[in-house]
């Protein structure tokens, strides 16, 4: 198989990440759970500085399977955060632990960055298992900060860095 990161670039892309985007379980887990438009989608590609923080189409033979992403850079203090998602058809097939793997690759061998840190809903537990599995460490907690369903849920704060990331390769 082979595995790459592509830019996304074509209309069939965007109309794909808006489509993963709106995703159910995809809102559910996301700070704002609010569904897009490819409207309002491309509006919101169209201002992202895409050098300072790269996103990513995950392809598996050449077939898109999810999105990664690097956002709030810092080269000064040399970290970042990170987000992502796989495609509901693609779930439960151990892409999204091949995926996270490419993107710490990258965060740490292409932008030299020392820590990456990342946040999720304490109740994905799916997400947290693969962060763990990657060698990722709780470092604490957003509490009570995603309301769903009329209830306050905690965002766990997870971190990596370089030495632990080569420790646990």
């Amino acid at each position: 198989m082979t595995y790459k990161f592509k830019t996304p670039s074509t209309t069939q892309d965007h109309e794909w990440l808006v489509d993963l985007h709106n995703d159910p379980l995809v809102l559910h887990n996301m700070t704002n759970p609010t569904p897009i438009t490819l409207e309002s989608h491309l509006h919101w590609w169209n201002g992202l500085n895409l050098q300072t923080n790269p996103r990513f189409i995950f392809t598996v033979n050449d077939q898109n399977v999810g999105f990664a992403k690097v956002y709030n850079v810092d080269l000064n203090n040399k970290n970042c955060m990170l987000g992502g998602d796989i495609h509901k058809e693609y779930r439960g097939k151990g892409y999204s632990y091949i995926m996270w793997n490419m993107l710490l690759e990258y965060c740490f061998n292409h932008l030299n960055l020392y820590r990456v840190g990342l946040t999720t809903a304490e109740y994905n537990e799916i997400a947290t298992k693969v962060y763990k599995k990657l060698g990722f460490k709780n470092e604490g907690f957003m509490n009570e900060s995603l309301y769903r369903n009329e209830i306050f849920h905690n965002q766990l704060c997870m971190y990596l860095t370089k030495p632990m990331y080569l420790i646990n390769k």
